[in-house]
């Protein structure tokens, strides 16, 4: 390693005042090659937020820079800085609820944490608009500035989008398994089951542009920048077993027959297809393989829209009236406490835990500005499952849906959603008898030719963590936004698992 070590001013005869100079250039120097070999290898800094006592982490804290942008850190008190969209004069201000403030000049800040400190909050002599609110009041002044805190105008937004799904074979059995054709018997049944991967994970992140438009809502539109998703071998290994009974079926299929899959009063045709093999020497093949390419990219596009737009639809509780959070719109729906006071950053807001009535879902802790009534948390959780089916051998169990949600006001200086952590769990269960029926409409006698039947007992327990950071937002106008052109081209890259920063591919 090379260091830089000044001249020595003893032999040169070098005066105090040269060498003070000096050493104040060195620094200067230093400093300045530090950022600039931070900038140019490295695209994002990890952080993490943590309590300047105890030293636990503060999760949820809120993050601002001088040029009006704002992200949260997740429940570790970790967020990321993006060097590539910050300069080297903004600054970078840290607060949560509890704890003082702190910022830093961004050229200045070379750390990998940053220490709140726990702010001492008297409560007893808050006084607001001289008299304490009770709390349908304060439901009722939530109401009352829909339209002065939230904007109904179409909008762009910078989206960071993630989506894992954790899946867990509970059961898996087949008996009473009888087959006509000789490749598809118990041993290759067994073989299957043996096999195939009890558990399973498949992540998802995505960097995109997300436009909105109230006057549009069906058709929300979305530019991706960047995606990636987890590439999982036990993947590899279902596709596998799963061209090995498809090759077996297709093997045993005659000239123009099909199998119907049945399972008591339900039934349906099972179409086994041959493999499309691409001619790289063939103009058409390469053609119809270039159309499927862009198929896939618009409908990779199309699913990150439509989910992204769900979560809109339930976080906008002060435009959609249909939304699952109507604890503002239908109180009656609700047991809410009495409202206490805190401080969430430097705001004051007043905290209303809330429990459902009836046949009603949710749970939630609310935090509400005290100055202009705007919703600026909520905490939800289901206190009963969503949904519950039981019948004919099949059941299904929506058991989880909770998360936290977040709004901030942005530079169109009205709140919205920042930041979204959701969890939903999902128990489904089959236990009932199939047969599949090879059938064809051109032999003569008996249109079936092969059979297999078995029972089956399966259950699988799935659960998807989704995660919405907004970086940016900001209010365009309907002629932009109806001139507006999507142009998907994005595909994720696929690895095999998620061992660096989403952003150091930028």
């Amino acid at each position: 390693m090379y260091t830089l070590e000044p001249p020595n001013q003893e032999k040169m005869g070098m005066p105090l005042d040269i060498k003070i100079e000096f050493n104040c250039f060195k620094k200067v120097f230093c400093t300045a090659l530090i950022f600039h070999f931070l900038s140019a290898h490295s695209q994002s800094i990890n952080i993490k937020v943590i309590d300047s006592q105890t030293f636990d982490s503060i999760p949820f804290s809120t993050i601002y820079f001088s040029s009006s942008k704002g992200i949260i850190s997740d429940e570790s008190g970790v967020f990321e800085l993006v060097l590539k969209e910050q300069t080297s004069e903004d600054s970078i201000f840290v607060s949560s609820m509890g704890y003082e403030k702190v910022a830093y000049l961004l050229s200045d800040f070379n750390d990998s944490i940053i220490y709140l400190k726990p702010k001492p909050i008297e409560l007893n002599n808050v006084i607001v608009n001289n008299k304490i609110l009770k709390t349908p009041e304060i439901l009722k002044k939530v109401v009352e500035n829909f339209s002065n805190n939230y904007t109904e105008s179409p909008k762009k937004s910078k989206i960071f989008f993630s989506r894992k799904i954790t899946g867990k074979i509970d059961e898996f059995g087949v008996e009473k398994f009888k087959s006509s054709i000789d490749e598809i018997n118990e041993i290759f049944i067994d073989s299957i089951i043996n096999f195939l991967p009890k558990e399973s994970t498949n992540a998802v992140e995505t960097l995109c542009y997300y436009f909105e438009n109230k006057n549009d809502s069906i058709k929300q539109k979305i530019n991706l920048l960047k995606a990636r998703e987890t590439f999982q071998k036990e993947n590899e290994l279902v596709k596998s077993l799963n061209d090995r009974l498809a090759n077996a079926l297709r093997t045993n299929l005659k000239t123009d027959s099909y199998f119907k899959v049945r399972s008591g009063i339900f039934g349906g045709d099972l179409e086994v297809d041959g493999l499309e093999q691409i001619d790289s020497t063939s103009k058409e093949s390469l053609e119809k393989f270039q159309k499927k390419e862009l198929e896939n990219k618009k409908n990779f596009a199309q699913r990150q829209k439509n989910t992204i737009k769900n979560f809109n639809e339930i976080t906008e509780f002060y435009f959609n009236e249909d939304s699952v959070i109507d604890f503002f719109r239908k109180p009656k729906k609700y047991d809410f406490s009495n409202p206490s006071t805190d401080y969430l950053g430097d705001e004051m807001v007043y905290i209303i835990n809330c429990k459902p009535k009836g046949r009603n879902k949710y749970s939630a802790k609310i935090f509400i500005n005290a100055e202009d009534f705007a919703v600026l948390r909520i905490d939800f959780k289901n206190e009963r499952p969503l949904f519950k089916l039981k019948l004919l051998g099949v059941f299904i169990n929506q058991y989880l849906s909770e998360g936290k949600i977040l709004y901030s006001k942005f530079n169109n200086n009205k709140y919205q959603l920042s930041y979204l952590k959701a969890s939903f769990g999902q128990l489904t269960g089959f236990d009932r008898p199939l047969k599949i029926i090879e059938k064809n409409k051109n032999v003569k006698g008996r249109k079936k030719q092969n059979q297999i039947s078995f029972k089956l007992d399966f259950s699988f327990d799935q659960n998807i963590i989704s995660e919405i950071i907004v970086f940016d937002s900001s209010s365009i106008t309907n002629k932009d936004y109806r001139t507006l052109k999507e142009n998907n081209q994005i595909l994720p890259k696929f690895v095999e698992k998620f061992d660096t920063n989403f952003w150091d591919e930028l």
